[in-house]
């Protein structure tokens, strides 16, 4: 399957949704020599998203300017991206009959949102495939559907302490092949993750690291036609602010705009704290009844519940996350995005912290000297540099967001005492959103000093050789 190519180093990334797409394009961006050749594996027939919108922060936009993804991207924004103040959220208690405004959560640049199937298009356009427009292709790149992997096997090196054999692929379709590199970015329910995990030295240790937990929160999701809205409620107040959250005890519900206006995007989130760690039972996501939506947000705010009305066949999706693993990277296998690190979404920073993964990974394997099979000593620093990196950011940033949560939904220890729809005092509520409103102090931290630190790490290692 994979074209025969002895100059070049073969790299296997197993998953094409956003984070594996942004790695295939950064290698590209970043092969200035020419010396990498990717296959890209993906288990659906066909590449498809699912899920409507997603965030942008002035971090990733960095990166996506970096990656020649600009131009493209731009057109799909309500604003021109830039590190100006502006609202994120207008927050509003929303969980009684007359709900009120508390703040606008403001941050600089405040939040490019984009539907994730117009994200995913601009990315394929960009990829380097044969037919691609784009200029230079630097990386060979194929594409290969219906390949679901099953397993994998990683030689050790040699007694002459090389690589005698390469990294051997295993499908379902009964294909297989080898690489040079793998790479994980076969999202939450990862196959590689499950198999890197019972490869390690102690395999016990990292048991419970291979199944996702349940996080005691449940999401229902829907996609509003505008003019759909405009006739249940004129002059909804989604269709002129860049988003709203509406919160309450115990639950709250993120609302924006995506495809130019044309939709509204809406994920309301209800928490058990009591719930956290425990298992899941039935599939993750099912279509429910918009009957069963309405009573889990009976009493709220009529701007809300018109909302509701509007959500013909609403989705419920058990949010899951994962214990933080203390390595993404082993030998020739590496995990990127989801696959090492899902957390839970009340940062909007899921998708950003699995392109930061793919940005400085790409930027390690394009920054040294290797040519067709890397050998076990450039692999090492390659692996301590990219775990020194990713894994205490990804980690970082997942514990944040599951913090920032508690602070949506009224659950630090300060409201207790009150249950959904009491009346809160209003500086309680300034003080809780004010702490959340910092919350978002990464999301203008620069990525090309993180990628200047991580490459100046790997060449220190190589010069200790």
């Amino acid at each position: 399957m994979s074209r025969p190519s002895p100059q070049r180093t073969r790299v296997a990334i197993v998953g094409a949704g956003i984070v594996g797409l942004i790695l295939a394009v950064a290698l590209n961006q970043f092969d200035e020599d020419q010396k990498i050749e990717i296959d890209l594996y993906e288990a659906a027939p066909e590449l498809s998203e699912i899920g409507a919108g997603i965030n942008i922060w002035p971090r990733t936009w960095q990166i996506f300017q970096e990656l020649g993804l600009g131009e493209v991207l731009i057109p799909h924004f309500d604003h021109v991206p830039d590190l100006e103040p502006r609202p994120i959220y207008e927050v509003r208690k929303a969980d009684q009959k007359d709900g009120f405004k508390v703040m606008d959560l403001v941050t600089k640049g405040g939040a490019l949102r984009i539907h994730r199937a117009d994200f995913q298009r601009c990315l394929i356009q960009h990829l380097p495939l044969h037919n691609s427009k784009i200029i230079p292709i630097n990386s060979r790149c194929t594409l290969h559907l219906s390949h679901r992997l099953i397993d994998y096997n990683d030689p050790p090196p040699s007694p002459s302490n090389s690589f005698s054999s390469p990294v051997i692929l295993y499908f379902e379709n009964r294909c297989s092949t080898t690489c040079d590199i793998l790479i994980g970015a076969d999202g939450i329910k990862s196959t590689i993750r499950r198999l890197f995990l019972q490869r390690m030295d102690d395999p016990r240790k990292y048991e419970r690291f291979i199944d996702p937990t349940w996080s005691g929160a449940v999401a229902y999701r829907g996609l509003i036609a505008r003019e759909e809205l405009g006739k249940v409620f004129p002059g909804h107040r989604a269709f002129d602010h860049p988003g709203i959250m509406y919160m309450g005890k115990n639950r709250h519900c993120v609302v924006y705009s995506v495809s130019g206006g044309k939709f509204i995007n809406v994920v309301a989130a209800v928490h058990d704290l009591s719930k956290e760690g425990a298992l899941w039972e039935g599939p993750w996501n099912v279509e429910i009844t918009q009957q069963e939506l309405r009573e889990v947000f009976n009493g709220w705010e009529d701007e809300f519940q018109a909302l509701v009305e509007c959500i013909k066949r609403p989705t419920r999706w058990a949010i899951q996350n994962m214990h933080h693993l203390d390595t993404f990277a082993r030998g020739r296998v590496f995990l990127i995005g989801d696959a090492a690190h899902a957390m839970v979404p009340y940062l909007g920073a899921g998708a950003g912290v699995g392109i930061d993964d793919a940005y400085i990974l790409a930027s390690l394997l394009t920054s040294t000297s290797m040519h067709r099979s890397p050998t076990p000593e450039l692999m090492n620093n390659l692996v301590e540099t990219y775990n020194t990196v990713c894994v205490p950011h990804a980690n970082g940033m997942s514990k944040a967001s599951f913090d920032q949560g508690h602070l949506y939904t009224l659950q630090t220890p300060q409201f207790h005492a009150y249950k959904e729809g009491d009346n809160v005092p209003m500086k309680m509520l300034l003080d809780v959103f004010q702490t959340a409103e910092k919350g978002w102090w990464w999301a203008v931290t620069d990525p090309r000093e993180e990628r200047r630190r991580a490459v100046g790490s790997l060449q220190n290692l190589k010069v200790r050789l």
